[in-house]
């Protein structure tokens, strides 16, 4: 066919026509869904508070039956029995870690409100004010447009209204999540293939073996992040608390703790890291670490993540360049908040898993295609 004639012809019209009546659709479904926003945002509310129990489930799960397959395959026992093993145990040590760190943490935390806030304080009016880069007249007419204007009030109100209108749900839908969460957890490690099983059984026949595919491979690399950033996070938690108690830093504890934390944020998560010790240690450079010191440590442990703890433990189970992970984390950050950028790797890994799958079925298709041709 002509090239010229090539949008007019038969099939390339019934394929706009179908294009554009779904497009109209979705904008009528749309028009008719903004019409009621109130019911929207109640329908939203109720089915949100469903899928973060049964979301987390899903997330654990993926961390606890690779060991509760490998005790069956071991000859421990039933399903039940390995479960019990695995869920008493895992719920164990959350508890041993608990009593044994909670009061030492706690004690550091008091230590710092009771002894260096105060020190903290007067170090911004005192200290911080004769070392302002800019000059003490220049920090006197910040601080006084800041006292003279509502800033400071206006966003504590804004702030407290807001967490005044939320708690009540907050609260609830944590009180929601800590007590259903186990109970939904044990019964779907208990019934782990019949529940995907019954939802593949959802899927029409035709598309059920590829489904079934792609679940899996959906599984296989979260899964595998999930563990691997969990061993992670706690190996590099250990490591910045003792190099943190080496160097003197007084709450190297509370400091590791931040480190292992934010590590589960690729790449900014050192930065956040990094910024509260370091304030931390200009302020007591006379009686603690040189901060140039504690920089460097910081450095040190993102080499030693960077070059031996992440290819040990993580491997390449993403596969991405730094910039998809991190454009990702700027896209689900301000898509989703905090969850989105504490999940953003794995959603990237994700899509990158549904892209592959795409093409992988694309090429089969277009194989079978030139078989039949060739036939």
């Amino acid at each position: 066919m002509d090239k010229q004639n090539k949008f007019l012809s038969d099939q390339f019209l019934n394929k706009a026509i179908r294009v554009l009546v779904v497009i109209l659709l979705s904008l009528a479904i749309l028009l008719l869904a903004s019409q009621f926003n109130a019911l929207w945002f109640k329908f939203m509310d109720a089915l949100r508070s469903v899928l973060v129990p049964v979301a987390l489930a899903w997330l654990i799960s993926l961390i606890m039956y690779p060991l509760i397959r490998l005790l069956e395959q071991r000859g421990v026992g039933s399903r039940g029995l390995s479960v019990s093993v695995v869920y008493i145990g895992s719920i164990s040590v959350f508890l041993l870690v608990i009593y044994y760190l909670w009061p030492f943490l706690i004690s550091q935390v008091r230590s710092f409100f009771e002894n260096d806030w105060v020190m903290i304080q007067l170090y911004f009016e005192n200290d911080f004010r004769n070392e302002f880069i800019f000059g003490t007249e220049i920090y006197d007419w910040i601080i006084e447009t800041i006292n003279n204007s509502t800033i400071i009030e206006d966003t504590i109100s804004s702030f407290v209204d807001n967490v005044t209108a939320s708690l009540s749900s907050t609260l609830i839908n944590v009180f929601t999540v800590i007590i259903v969460l186990p109970i939904l957890l044990l019964y779907y490690l208990l019934d782990y293939e019949l529940i995907n099983d019954s939802m593949r059984s959802l899927i029409p026949a035709r598309f059920e073996k590829s489904t079934s595919e792609l679940g899996s491979r959906f599984n296989h690399t979260v899964g595998a992040y999930l563990r691997g950033q969990l061993v992670l996070m706690l190996a590099i938690g250990i490591v910045a608390t003792i190099l943190y108690k080496l160097i003197g830093l007084q709450y190297f504890f509370i400091f590791g703790i931040i480190v292992g934390l934010t590590n589960i944020i690729p790449y900014f998560g050192a930065i956040i890291a990094m910024v509260p010790v370091v304030i931390y240690a200009v302020i007591t450079r006379d009686t603690g670490p040189a901060p140039l010191l504690v920089v460097a440590v910081n450095i040190g442990l993102q080499m030693i993540e960077g070059n031996i703890f992440q290819p040990i433990i993580m491997g390449k189970q993403l596969e991405m360049h730094p910039i998809v992970i991190i454009v990702s984390i700027l896209f689900f950050g301000s898509l989703f908040g905090t969850i989105g950028v504490v999940f953003a790797s794995p959603i990237a890994a994700s899509i990158r898993v549904l892209y592959q799958f795409y093409k992988e079925k694309q090429h089969e298709k277009s194989g079978e295609e030139v078989v039949a041709s060739d036939a």
